[in-house]
């Protein structure tokens, strides 16, 4: 069983700009919305690049971001960090990858 750390809280994490949002803007509507009041794709990218901006101008963006990537592929939803769930996944994606090359090249 992976076990998680918590995050060691930052002086001025009180203040960061995603407190107080609501969650949809980060995660969508609920699962339980009904179909004609889903988002379209063209709502979701743009839900997104607002959920995106708010994170660029964090400076606990790379934090937030490390610590979700934490959680693993299979953990993560929504835009945190900066990034979008399948943005995120793919970084663990890549980051596997490079760390096996890198395992290779130490065992050669």
């Amino acid at each position: 069983m992976k076990r998680f750390h918590l995050m060691q809280v930052p002086a001025g994490w009180e203040d960061r700009p995603c407190l107080g949002t609501d969650l949809e803007l980060w995660f969508g509507a609920s699962d339980d919305t009904p179909p004609h009041l889903q988002e379209s794709t063209g709502d979701k990218r743009r839900r997104e690049s607002v959920a995106k901006a708010l994170c660029a101008g964090c400076p606990f963006v790379v934090q937030c971001l490390e610590n979700e990537l934490e959680h693993g592929i299979g953990g993560q939803w929504g835009v945190r960090g900066g990034m979008t769930a399948e943005e995120r996944q793919d970084l663990i994606r890549n980051r596997r990858r490079q760390a096996a090359a890198v395992a290779d090249v130490e065992v050669a």
